[in-house]
């Protein structure tokens, strides 16, 4: 007979601090995991196979690594000053993106499960939260090490290879590390949250905008001086010594760490976990934009008296009057493609992909009456309004707002001398209507149809889902073949943008009249009850 030894302890199910020890939560971990089997009990396989793992890891990878020491040895000139002052606004927008990203989802993080049984449980609080911290540390070292590798590339290495790739690395990895600990430090409080997003958001704008002054700038941008050996180590180890502080702090925060904030986050995890195993990612969608009006209380507003459809798309104008964060973001993604093109300028398909993705987008932020509906079919038959009239009227904000983006989007390419010529924020009036057409088709696509039947490929015998292909494809479809002219003008060699605009106005109109004659048959069609 097997006795149970009860655990004293006195715990608090909001801080939960508890005389158990780190063993105590590991020894939990092990017997959710494993219940049949101790965890004393491993094989010997248990602990061979990393070991393994790791030895043939390293062999493969000794190879390349003893290349680039080697490369290291020899000197590498710096980016030119354009290019390497839109790198450096770039690095530090993504570094101020990466503290946003953990303000807004947590850095202290669990899984769904461990939150439920684990957190609100007599166990030690800091030996609970440890594994998710480490996680959040080490993905923030990864992202920062890649960071402080880029920055290098810009500035290049004039002599020590070998310490300059080091004080790289060190101090994109510290500072990663260093606004991710501030993020954990503010999670357990809800009024510093928003204070360290709203930094981290007008530190990523400001990053955005000195690098779009420089990138218009041009030619009369001075050389960056070159960073000397001394200052790199002392900016490295300035880094490790906030890395340091802050890991200590978030260390010694974890015995008493409340439980709601992890909560809040585990529920969150959960909703995007949920989202994946299912693959419908139109739930995050819903769940975000609920969770952002569940916050606020609008003021009522009665409906004007105009006929339905106009009502209809009145509803759409005044639901993106309501969220101002989401135009200044629009506004602020115009900057993107000309600081990718004056990072990158020898691959313009880069920039031009941007276009597109960041065109759609705009276009899309005025497609949400869409969305609803097509989530509720029942609230489209009240409104008992025609399909051509309806889209006709809904689609005048989605070209608005993807046309003016286009416009600012493609004048600042040309200010900055990225195109060639004049002209070319013509584009944007005339491939405003592609956009607009295929937002309303991304915004009609609903939830995966994961009945239909999978496309099987007659060489190798795979089958291939044919609802998640239907559902990735919606809109592109329409997107990419309406704006070829514009693509093509983007990434072909440099000529005049005449013929471009003229080409991409009549598809534009092309698309827009087939769109509508389609909704004109809907409307003869006979309805469904």
């Amino acid at each position: 007979m097997t006795t149970t030894r009860a655990i004293p302890h006195q715990a608090d199910n909001t801080t939960g601090t508890s005389a158990s020890g780190p063993a105590t939560a590991r020894a939990a971990r092990a017997l959710l995991r494993s219940p049949g089997r101790r965890p004393a009990n491993r094989h010997w396989s248990d602990r061979y196979l990393p070991f393994a793992g790791f030895g043939v890891g390293g062999a493969l990878l000794f190879g390349p690594f003893q290349r680039l020491l080697s490369d290291l040895s020899t000197p590498l000139p710096p980016a030119p000053p354009v290019t390497s002052a839109v790198g450096l606004a770039l690095v530090t927008a993504v570094l101020a993106g990466l503290v946003q990203v953990a303000a807004v989802a947590g850095p202290v993080l669990l899984t769904p499960a461990d939150a439920r049984w684990l957190l609100l449980s007599p166990l030690d609080r800091r030996a609970v939260l440890t594994p998710a911290v480490l996680r959040a540390a080490a993905a923030a070292l990864v992202v920062g090490v890649v960071l402080g590798g880029g920055t290098l590339t810009l500035l290049g290495i004039p002599d020590h290879g070998a310490l300059r790739l080091a004080a790289a690395g060190v101090s994109g990895g510290s500072y990663a590390l260093t606004g991710v600990g501030l993020a954990a430090l503010v999670q357990r409080s809800e009024r510093a949250a928003p204070w360290l997003r709203r930094i981290a958001g007008a530190t990523a704008v400001l990053a955005l905008l000195s690098g779009a002054t420089v990138a218009a700038a041009g030619g009369s941008v001075r050389p960056l001086p070159a960073v000397p050996l001394s200052a790199a180590l002392s900016v490295a180890g300035a880094g490790a010594l906030c890395a340091l502080v802050t890991a200590v702090a978030v260390w010694r925060g974890l015995t008493r760490f409340p439980a709601r904030p992890v909560l809040d986050a585990a529920t969150r995890l959960s909703a995007a976990g949920d989202a994946v195993v299912a693959l419908e990612p139109s739930f995050l969608s819903r769940v975000a934009e609920n969770a952002y009006w569940r916050e606020r209380r609008p003021p009522s507003v009665s409906w004007p008296a105009w006929p339905g459809p106009l009502v209809l798309a009145w509803l759409d104008w005044r639901g993106l009057r309501r969220r101002p964060a989401r135009l200044a973001a629009l506004t602020l993604s115009t900057l993107v493609p000309v600081l990718l093109a004056t990072v990158w300028p020898d691959r313009p398909l880069l920039f031009a992909v941007a276009v597109l993705v960041l065109g759609l987008a705009a276009a899309s932020a005025g497609a949400g009456g869409v969305r609803r509906e097509t989530g509720s079919p029942a609230l489209r038959r009240l409104f008992g309004v025609a399909e051509l009239p309806t889209d006709a009227a809904r689609l005048a904000l989605p070209a608005l707002l993807a046309g003016a983006w286009l416009t600012g989007a493609l004048g600042l390419l040309e200010l900055a001398g990225v195109l060639p010529n004049e002209g070319w924020v013509w584009l944007g009036p005339a491939a405003a209507g592609v956009p607009a057409v295929a937002a309303l088709r991304m915004a009609r696509r609903g939830h995966i149809d994961h009945a239909s039947a999978p496309v099987v490929m007659p060489m190798t015998g795979s089958r291939i889902p044919l609802g998640w292909l239907t559902w990735s494809l919606s809109g592109l479809d329409v997107a990419v073949p309406g704006l070829l002219p514009l693509l093509l003008a983007l990434t072909g060699p440099a000529a005049a943008p005449g013929p471009a605009v003229a080409a991409q106005a009549a598809l534009s109109a092309l698309i827009l009249s087939g769109h509508l004659w389609r909704r004109r048959r809907a409307d003869r069609l006979p309805r469904r009850s």
